[in-house]
C-alpha cells in the first residue's frame, strides 16, 4: 500500500490547504512533520518560535485525527527522514507548499527535489502566498498576485479510514517538547499563542471589533497592540492562510459598504488589505534573490559600515540598554512579547544602522530571534531597507526623541517597558539624560546609574550618519547598481510607495 505525503512546514492547519486537499483527492494519505537541525542551529531560531510552533502542530493533530489522516512526526535531515519513510511506507506522492525560507530551506529543497526524481516519485508543490517563483521581473506582479491569492478556497477533508500506522524507530510517537530537544526553555512570558483557534479569534475580533481603531493606532507603540491585527504570527507559520484572512476582509468590507456611517472603519480595512500585498511583495524580493539573507540588495553598498562593527553598542541595543527610552522600551517589549508594530520594527533597525552605524547582519539575526512572526522574505528585504542598502528606498533616520514624543507621548509606553522611568514627567521620559538635577535629586533619579546616559551622542550620531549615507548614495556605482536592484524588484505600482512605517 502505498500514501501520498503531506509535508507540513509553515502551514499548520487543514482548512484552505491545497496540499492536503490534493493529497487526500488522491487515496490514502500521511501527514509529515520534520524537525530538522538545521532549524534549531540556525542564528534566528528562538525556542519561541517552537513554543508557537508547537501550540499550532498540537491543533493540526487533532483536525487531521477527526479526518482520519495520522500525522507523522520524525527529526532529522528532509531526505534522510523521506528515505526511511519510503522504506515503510511507500510514497505514491508528496505534498508541499512552496516555501521561501532561511537559505538552508532553499538548499534542503534542491536536495529533496532530487531524491523525488531519483525515485521517481512526483513532488506537488503549492504556492502558500503571492510569490511567483522563477519571476524574471516585476511587471503585472501585481496582477498575478491577485490571481493566485483571490480564489475560491480550498475545503477541509472530509474523509476518514483507519490509519493502521505502527510507532517505529524511524517514527515519533509525538511531537517532542523543548527540553525533549534539549532546547531552553522560551523568556517570551507574554507572547501570542498559536493555534488555529487562537487564529480565528484574533481575525474575527479585528474584523468585528479592533478594525476599526487600525489607522489611529497602527503607529503608536501601546495602542496597535489591540488596535493591529496581530494575525502576522498565523500567517508566518500557517495557521491561517493569506487567501482566507483576505477573504474574510472582503466580506466586512462589502458589509461596511451598506453603511454610510462606517466610511473610517472601511478606510481602515483598506488599509490592512494593502499590507496584507505588502507582505507578498516581500516575500518575492527573498523568492528572487535568496541571497539577500547575507549580502546587501544593492552590492556597491559593500564595504560601507562592516569594518566598523561597534560590539559594546550592539549589545547595549540587544539588551535594550541604549540610553535611549524609546529604543530601549522597544526591544524589551520584543524580550517580553515577540512583537512590536511596524514603526517601531523601523525605528529600532534605523537606529542600530545610523545612530550606532552597525552594519546589518547581526541585527537583522538577533531581531529574527525576537519576533514571533519572523518571516524570512519581509525580514531581510525591511532590514536592508530601514538600513539604506537598496538604494531604491526612502532614507529614513529615525529622531528616538521624536519618535518618543510622537508615538508615546503620555509615556505609557516608555512607563510599562522601563520602569526606572516611571517616576519621570512626561516632558522627560524621551531624554531622561537632561533632566535638571533638582528635580532629578527630588524623584530619586540619577542618570547614568537609574537609567544609563545615551551611548552615543544624538545629534552627532544623526548628523554623521545622514552624511555618510548621503554621500554612498551620490556615488555613480551606488545609482547604477540601484537601476539593476529597481528592475528586478521594484514595485510597480505609482499609485502607492513602498509603506512609510
Amino acid at each position: 500500500m502505498s500514501y501520498s505525503v503531506v509535508w507540513f512546514k509553515k502551514d499548520l492547519r487543514i482548512h484552505d490547504h491545497a496540499a492536503l486537499t490534493h493529497a487526500a483527492r488522491s487515496g490514502k494519505a500521511l501527514g509529515l512533520i520534520i524537525l530538522e537541525p538545521e532549524w534549531f542551529r540556525s542564528p534566528e531560531f528562538d525556542s519561541s518560535h517552537y513554543v508557537f510552533f508547537e501550540e499550532c502542530v498540537r491543533e493540526l493533530q487533532e483536525d487531521l485525527r477527526r479526518c482520519g489522516i495520522p500525522l507523522l512526526f520524525a527529526t532529522g535531515d528532509a531526505v534522510e527522514v523521506l528515505q526511511n519513510l519510503h522504506e515503510r511506507y511507500p510514497i505514491s506522492a508528496l505534498h508541499s507548499h512552496e516555501e521561501t525560507g532561511l537559505f538552508w530551506t532553499y538548499q534542503r529543497d534542491i536536495r529533496v527535489k532530487k531524491w523525488t526524481c531519483h525515485q521517481n516519485i512526483p513532488w506537488f508543490e503549492y504556492r502558500q502566498f503571492g510569490v511567483v517563483r522563477g519571476l524574471k521581473n516585476r511587471d503585472r506582479w501585481a496582477e498575478a498576485r491577485t490571481k493566485i491569492l483571490y480564489r475560491p478556497l480550498y475545503k477541509a477533508p472530509t474523509q476518514s479510514w483507519p490509519s493502521g500506522i505502527p510507532v517505529t524507530p524511524a517514527i515519533l510517537p509525538s511531537l517532542p517538547t523543548l527540553q525533549d530537544l534539549g532546547l531552553p526553555p522560551s523568556r517570551k512570558r507574554h507572547a501570542q499563542k498559536g493555534g488555529r483557534k487562537t487564529a480565528e479569534r484574533v481575525l474575527t475580533s479585528f474584523l468585528e471589533e479592533r478594525g476599526n481603531r487600525y489607522l489611529e493606532s497602527l503607529s503608536s507603540p501601546s495602542r496597535s497592540v489591540t488596535g493591529c491585527g496581530r494575525v502576522s504570527p498565523y500567517l508566518t507559520w500557517g495557521a491561517l492562510s493569506m487567501s482566507e484572512v483576505l477573504a474574510r476582509v472582503d466580506a466586512k468590507k462589502v458589509q461596511l459598504r451598506s453603511h454610510p456611517l462606517h466610511k473610517s472603519w472601511l478606510k481602515s480595512l483598506e488599509h490592512f488589505e494593502s499590507r496584507l500585498a505588502w507582505h507578498c511583495h516581500f516575500i518575492q524580493k527573498l523568492e528572487s534573490e535568496p541571497e539577500i539573507e547575507f549580502e546587501n540588495m544593492n552590492r556597491s553598498f559593500d564595504g560601507m559600515r562592516e569594518n566598523e562593527f561597534n560590539e559594546e553598542f550592539f549589545e547595549a541595543w540587544c539588551q535594550g540598554q541604549t540610553g535611549f527610552p524609546i529604543i530601549d522600551a522597544g526591544m524589551r517589549a520584543l524580550h517580553e512579547t515577540g512583537w512590536i508594530n511596524f514603526r517601531l520594527r523601523a525605528t529600532l533597525m534605523s537606529f542600530a544602522s545610523y545612530q550606532l552605524w552597525l552594519h546589518w547582519r547581526k541585527p537583522a539575526q538577533f531581531l529574527a530571534r525576537q519576533f514571533v512572526d519572523f518571516e524570512p522574505g519581509i525580514h531581510f528585504s525591511q532590514v536592508q531597507m530601514q538600513s539604506g542598502v537598496t538604494g531604491i528606498n526612502t532614507i529614513r533616520i529615525y529622531s528616538p526623541k521624536k519618535q518618543a514624543l510622537e508615538k508615546d507621548s503620555s509615556g505609557e509606553f516608555i512607563r510599562t517597558y522601563c520602569p526606572e522611568l516611571a517616576p519621570l514627567p512626561d516632558a522627560d521620559l524621551a531624554e531622561p539624560h537632561q533632566i535638571p538635577p533638582l528635580l532629578a535629586g527630588s524623584l530619586g533619579f540619577m542618570p547614568g546609574e537609574t537609567y544609563p546616559n545615551p551611548i552615543v551622542d544624538p545629534e552627532e550620531s544623526y548628523h554623521r550618519a545622514k552624511e555618510r549615507i548621503f554621500t554612498w548614495h551620490q556615488k555613480l556605482s551606488v545609482r547604477a547598481e540601484a537601476k539593476k536592484v529597481y528592475q528586478k524588484h521594484g514595485s510597480r505600482d505609482r499609485r502607492r510607495r513602498e509603506p512609510r512605517p
